[in-house]
Order: C-alpha cells, then sequence, then structure tokens
C-alpha cells in the first residue's frame, strides 16, 4: 500500500513539474497580450554592403507610412502577420518576421535581396537605352532596381534576360552556375565589365583590362573556357593587353584572336 502510494506522489511531482511551467507561459503571455506596444524595433539583415532600404523604410512600411502607428495599441489586437505581409509587398525585401518580446516591443527583422547581377537596357551595339532594368539574385529571380541606392555587382544585358521564365530552364540553370563563379572568383570579378547574351544564350563579355570582345559560346563548360582563357591571358596577352581587340574561345581546343 505503501509503495502504491509513494508511486502515485512520484506521478502527481512530475505532472506538476510539466504542468507548473506551462500555467506560467500561458500567464505570462496573457499579460503580455494586455501590454500596449512601447516601441518597434527593427533590424535589417543580410549583407551589410547592401543598402536597398534602412530603418525609417521599414517603419514606413509596417506602419503602412504612418496610417497605422502601432504605438500604444494593445498587443493582443495586432496581427503581425498583417504586418508581414505589408512588408514583403516591398520587392526589395527577401525575408521578414513580426514578433513581440516580453518588453512590449514590437520586433521587425527583415532580410534584403542580394543582387548577383544587374541587367540594363543596351542596343545591339552595347549603348544604353535607358535607366530601366532589374536585379537578379542568387535564385534567379527578378526584383526592381532602388530609387535610393545602386549596388556594385555584375552588369548583364542582352534580349536573354527579356524571359524571367528562361532562368527556370535548363539553359538558365548553366547561366546561373556561370553568374554565380563571377561573383565567387576573385580574378574573373575584377575583369568582366559586362555579361552580354543573345536570345539563344550566346554570351561575350566586355573585359576591363585590354577592353577586349570575348566571344564565350554558352554558359556550358564555362570553367573550362576560363581555364583555357586565363593560360592564354598567362602566355600570351601578359606581354601585350592591347594586341587583341576580339577573342574567341567558344569552339573546343581553339583560340580565335583578330
Amino acid at each position: 500500500m505503501l509503495r502504491k502510494f509513494d508511486y502515485s506522489w512520484f506521478l502527481l511531482k512530475r505532472s506538476l513539474w510539466l504542468i507548473l511551467p506551462i500555467a506560467a507561459i500561458g500567464m505570462a503571455e496573457n499579460k503580455l497580450g494586455k501590454q500596449r506596444c512601447t516601441n518597434l524595433v527593427i533590424a535589417i539583415k543580410g549583407d551589410s554592403s547592401t543598402r536597398f532600404l534602412n530603418q525609417s523604410d521599414v517603419q514606413l512600411l509596417v506602419t503602412e507610412n504612418g496610417g497605422d502607428p502601432l504605438m500604444g495599441s494593445r498587443l493582443d489586437d495586432v496581427a503581425l502577420h498583417e504586418l508581414e505581409n505589408r512588408v514583403r509587398r516591398n520587392k526589395l525585401i527577401k525575408k521578414c518576421q513580426v514578433f513581440r518580446d516580453l518588453k512590449g516591443n514590437i520586433v521587425v527583422e527583415v532580410e534584403q535581396e542580394k543582387p548577383l547581377a544587374r541587367w540594363i537596357n543596351t542596343s545591339d551595339n552595347g549603348e544604353l537605352r535607358n535607366t530601366s532594368g532589374y536585379y537578379i539574385n542568387e535564385e534567379g529571380v527578378f526584383f526592381p532596381l532602388s530609387d535610393t541606392y545602386s549596388a556594385r555587382t555584375l552588369l548583364v544585358s542582352g534580349s536573354f534576360f527579356n524571359n524571367p521564365g528562361k532562368m527556370k530552364t535548363e539553359k538558365g540553370a548553366s547561366f546561373m552556375e556561370l553568374l554565380r563563379f563571377l561573383n565567387t572568383d576573385p580574378f574573373w570579378k575584377a575583369q568582366i565589365a559586362q555579361l552580354n547574351a543573345d536570345k539563344d544564350g550566346e554570351i561575350f563579355f566586355t573585359t576591363v583590362l585590354g577592353n577586349q570582345r570575348i566571344e564565350f559560346g554558352t554558359a556550358e563548360d564555362y570553367q573550362l573556357k576560363f581555364n583555357k582563357l586565363k593560360i592564354f591571358y598567362e602566355n600570351v596577352l601578359s606581354k601585350d593587353w592591347s594586341r587583341y581587340q576580339r577573342i574567341s574561345i567558344k569552339f573546343q581546343d581553339q583560340i580565335v584572336c583578330e
């Protein structure tokens, strides 16, 4: 009989250890819900060199340009999901999370889009037509330019980029691999000034040093082509960078120069 009583007391104690913290959390949540918003805390995450938006911009998005100030509102009455949707409507923002903390603050955490390349509208001879364009992120998604900030990134042009759906094709996937490579390789990131791609995906590069036009072909086997071009740079062009104006590496096992 004593053992049965001890066992029951043991179960009761274990149950209390589980129930009491849950009850305490529930009481804290109830108390927090009755609090009023004391402050908006805005955190912008991601690459610090990208400044599409600042904290004031995000605050205007959250508050509908000041029409819904939130300050002093009961936290229970604040629809956090709706605030997230407000912020996400801005295409320069990749992710947004809104929550409340124990101090009565509404916390807004956003992550800006990170551009991999910037498409510019040019004519067939490379002349800039107007200031229209867009950025391309690391997933191949297009997003708009900012009115206040221009990111330093690879410039791309050409009709291949006119259709966003192409970036989801097999040829588009090869293109994305090439763009990621050009953003991570120190030598080619510094050397390639602009990439142009026609409707068939044929690529032409303009270089910084030597100002050459490089006929690259398609994005397939891009690493082999860059290795071949680098050997040509080291053995030939390093002696006279202005020797050739046109270099073609689009064909296997050969380099054509003019």
